[in-house]
This record gives C-alpha cells, structure tokens and sequence, in this order.
C-alpha cells in the first residue's frame, strides 16, 4: 500500500498498542496517515504507555497533530479526504457503538463519516469479551456493508476463554484487500500464531 492518504482510529486495549506503533511506523513510511483517538486514548497513562509518550510518539509518526475531539472528526465527512480508515485496536465497547450507530466518541464519529463517504474501514479487535458478551455486536460488524476485518485469535483460550486478539502483522495485507473490497481470508487463526 503506497500513496493512500489513510485515517488510523486508536482506542483500547492499551495491551496492544506497542503492536500497533510498530505497524503504524510501516503505514507512514508510504502512506500519508492521519491519527484520531478515543478520549480515554487521548487522556489515559496505563501501566503501558503514559498518555503522552504515546500521543508524542503518535505525531512524530504521522506528522500531524491527534485527532481526539468530536469537532475535530466532524470535518472528516466533508473533507473526504481519506481512501480508507483504520480502527486498531477497535475495543468492545467502540465495536458497540459501530454496531448501535452511537457517534459520542471520535473515533465513531470518524467512522460514520467514512461511511458517508462509501469508504472501507478495516477494524482489528482486542478486547477480553469478544467471545461472550460483545460477541453479537463484533460479528455483526463483520457483516455491515464497509466494514473489514483484521484476522484474529484467542490470545490465552484457557486464562481467558472469550478473548480475541487481531493479527497485527496482517494490517498492511488486509488493508491492501480492503481498497479492492475484498476481505482477506481466513478469518480465524489458531493459538500458535504469535504477533
């Protein structure tokens, strides 16, 4: 993928974002990309990250201050300016939102205004709950016009029997499938893929 002008949305699982930063960093050495991030995001340090190590990190990658507000992704619509959007990680509760068309969040809001625009969005999950609760609303998702998914895999099936993890290093691969609207395959990976 060369040459996209790219939106890239950050929510939870803070767990994954150094996985994210290192594909991040292979999307911006050809892509123009432009970063929006959920206010917990924006204003959270977790044992992780502190909050603005990584929003530093963040600008120094894309070259371009952080979308983080609801005005700030309201522009997104009209500009049209984006090929395609990245959410990664997607958390279960932003899948929720996605799923129940609630926009009271930046990266939902930028998501919306994809849509509007007839423009794909490839959404890579973490989260805890993928396999019991939220599992309605994820796979739903999987099947909404726009909308493509970064394969994933139980990341611990006996510690934690409902949680997914997306295949990080299959982003670029997806996304490229996803600007020919094609979902990449297989979905479903087991165990034994490592990140």
């Amino acid at each position: 993928m060369k040459g996209k002008h790219i939106l890239f949305g950050i929510s939870g699982s803070f767990c994954n974002h150094a996985n994210i930063l290192k594909e991040l960093e292979k999307l911006c050495a050809n892509n123009d990309v432009q970063a929006v991030v959920s206010e917990n995001v924006y204003t959270c340090s977790t044992r992780f990250f502190k909050n603005t190590d990584f929003l530093k990190t963040l600008e120094e990658l894309t070259g371009k201050p952080i979308m983080h507000t609801i005005v700030e992704a309201e522009t997104i619509g009209p500009s049209n300016m984006y090929d395609l959007m990245i959410i990664a990680p997607m958390s279960a509760s932003l899948c929720s939102r996605l799923k129940n068309g609630l926009y009271d969040h930046p990266v939902a809001l930028a998501a919306k205004a994809m849509v509007r625009n007839q423009k794909n969005i490839v959404v890579g999950i973490a989260s805890n709950d993928v396999l019991g609760a939220s599992a309605s609303n994820f796979f739903s998702l999987i099947d909404r016009k726009y909308f493509f998914v970064l394969p994933f895999y139980q990341d611990a099936p006996f510690d934690k029997p409902y949680s997914i993890v997306s295949c990080w290093s299959l982003l670029e691969k997806t996304c490229d499938m996803a600007l020919a609207n094609e979902q990449i395959q297989p979905l479903f990976y087991g165990e034994e893929y490592h990140v």
